[in-house]
């Protein structure tokens, strides 16, 4: 609930949230330093006894990745980070902040959106979009709607968030979103409905062949994002409507490039210490610190950081999924690149895209990359997605002036 905090549009508010997270996690930081290094240690030795070279090599063979993807969307993100520390620098300023942005005011809204849709208007607006780009992503869309395969309204008792699952004895999938009629709700419905077509396109292999790797599988979803999010932003008339939705939109590509590279960066400094020492909690928050410093740069207010995000990220404690981290960069940055292709390439380009999904559970990510005609081993790829995101940043920055 506090956490929730983070987007309210007091700044007052914001500031007083995150100061009560950081000081809740005192008394419970040192119980789960202790958690965090069995389950690290424990990792490491079932790694070693089962031939693997590091815990991050396991994980990539789990992917279906190679080392050299990784390594090249890295160094990619890398030559980019700077262009988001302009994005990070800007909205500081914009608010008040000399030094950079305060991380209390990394979610901080921008902008103004009074919008309110229905659900029908979530369907009409979701099928005239997709059918610019597919009928039968268009026609499963409208399927969706018409034979209730989502659960759309918040109540007592449901859980927070948005979700889909297959439902592949009828051929079906089912949705739950927390529909509450702004935009981002109709962003979140056709991001859902993106895993519902990912789930038709693998419906006709065999049921053990329909199974994808986690940095494959928010392509559908991620791509269906942009496309809704960049109609959104080019049809938007009014300034404050626009710096809205470019905004939100920035906010979490900042989450999946400087956020996640700072993730991934701690996790791997545990991996390399943990053999030779114990990590307290002051270590831990140290290593934080030190990685979110070299992701964020001089875009984040140097002395108001989030030292605790070690403890706040349950993705660090499960012993079978070590980087959980670069499975999210990995998605956004490859939804974006194809993007990227359907702009140079137009209607050609869509049967790839679907033969490419439909391959996703039992190629390779390299393979299937290469169905669309991508060398995901080549930077040349991940700049593109990038370059979309840093000329977003170019309009942000001219909107805030």
């Amino acid at each position: 609930a506090i956490r929730n905090l983070a987007y309210d549009p007091d700044p007052a508010v914001r500031k007083a949230a995150y100061e009560a997270e950081l000081s809740c996690y005192d008394r419970i930081k040192d119980a789960v330093a202790f958690a965090l290094n069995s389950i690290k240690l424990e990792t490491i030795s079932d790694c070693q006894l089962r031939g693997y070279a590091s815990p991050l090599d396991r994980t990539l063979e789990k992917s279906d990745m190679k080392r050299e993807t990784l390594d090249a969307m890295l160094g990619a993100m890398e030559e980019y980070m700077p262009k988001f520390r302009q994005y990070l620098r800007a909205k500081g300023k914009a608010l008040g902040h000399e030094n950079g942005l305060p991380w209390y005011d990394l979610f901080a809204p921008m902008g103004k959106s009074t919008a309110r849709y229905t659900t029908e208007d979530a369907k009409r607006i979701l099928v005239e979009l997709f059918s610019t780009f597919d009928s039968e992503l268009a026609d499963m869309v409208a399927r969706a709607f018409d034979e209730e395969w989502i659960d759309f309204y918040p109540r007592d008792g449901k859980s927070g968030g948005a979700f889909c699952a297959g439902v592949e004895c009828i051929g079906q999938s089912r949705i739950l979103t927390n529909f509450d009629g702004t935009f981002g709700d109709i962003v979140t419905l056709a991001h859902e409905l993106g895993h519902a077509f990912h789930n038709q396109c693998i419906r006709t292999h065999r049921p053990l062949n329909r199974d994808y790797s986690m940095p494959v599988a928010e392509t559908a979803s991620t791509f269906n994002e942009v496309l809704t999010v960049t109609a959104a932003i080019q049809a938007a008339q009014d300034k404050d409507e626009k710096l809205a939705l470019i905004e939100s939109q920035l906010s979490d590509a900042c989450q999946i490039i400087c956020d996640i590279y700072s993730r991934f960066l701690f996790e791997s400094s545990v991996f390399e210490a943990r053999p030779q020492e114990f990590l307290d909690a002051d270590r831990l928050c140290q290593l934080m610190l030190e990685a979110q410093k070299k992701a964020y740069g001089d875009g984040l207010d140097q002395t108001c950081l989030h030292p605790y995000m070690w403890l706040c990220k349950g993705h660090y404690y499960s012993g079978s999924l070590s980087f959980y981290n670069f499975p999210y960069a990995f998605g956004g940055l490859f939804a974006r690149g194809l993007y990227a292709k359907y702009q140079q390439e137009g209607e050609k380009f869509v049967p790839l895209y679907k033969e490419m999904l439909h391959a996703t559970s039992v190629n390779d990510v390299e393979d299937t990359a290469k169905i669309a005609g991508i060398d995901l081993t080549d930077k040349a790829f991940w700049r593109q997605g990038l370059q979309s995101l840093a000329d977003e940043i170019d309009l942000f920055c001219d909107l805030v002036k």
